[in-house]
């Protein structure tokens, strides 16, 4: 299948995936802050974040898991669907780094399931060993009862070690970094573009 590309050039860190955090108590009209953290790993770097979107859950979760849009998220230069199916799909993915990285070429599971107790979306992503030695990420799309319309609380749990040495502090430095930028294109990405209806065949 023909791949989808980013015309734009890229300036990468080791950061690459990721959402952030905000109170359940803001305002809906007032930007809801994106908050992001390191947390605990034995090996490698592990972020959490989140943050709240006035939008509806199935809508967000929509946008998360369709893999063109992982070019504007994250982001990626290009994205190939491989194979799958609506809840189940192979990617393979391309990003380009400054010198001495170069161009990073993976491939990637996503899966997209919906928990009926709470009617949450999740998005689940898990790379092919290669240039990562693990890379595991988790979206998690759930709607808010206590408000007057429709928002939604976003979170983005992200597990990465890079086949290669780096120090860690650099590694989560940068993780860190790249995750909350994620999370800014995500607000930036569902607040200005029309939304996909959810797929539910």
């Amino acid at each position: 299948m023909k791949a989808l590309r980013n015309s734009q050039p890229l300036a990468l860190s080791f950061g690459l995936w990721a959402l952030c955090a905000v109170p359940l108590g803001s305002s809906a009209k007032e930007p809801s802050p994106v908050v992001a953290r390191s947390l605990p790993a034995t090996t490698g770097v592990r972020t959490y974040a989140e943050t709240v979107l006035d939008l509806p859950a199935a809508k967000v979760a929509a946008l998360l898991a369709e893999p063109a849009n992982f070019i504007p998220l994250f982001p990626a230069h290009s994205v190939e669907v491989i194979s799958g199916h609506a809840d189940r799909r192979v990617v393979s993915v391309e990003m380009r780094k400054p010198w001495p990285i170069g161009s990073v070429k993976w491939v990637e599971e996503v899966v997209s399931l919906e928990d009926p107790q709470d009617h949450a979306f999740v998005v689940e992503r898990t790379a092919q060993p290669g240039y990562f030695r693990r890379l595991v990420s988790r979206w998690r799309v759930e709607p808010l009862q206590d408000s007057d319309h429709e928002r939604c609380r976003v979170t983005y749990d992200v597990s990465l070690e890079l086949a290669r040495w780096a120090p860690d502090w650099i590694l989560r430095r940068n993780h860190l970094g790249g995750v909350k930028e994620t999370m800014e294109r995500l607000r930036s990405l569902a607040l200005k573009t029309p939304l996909p209806e959810p797929d539910h065949q």
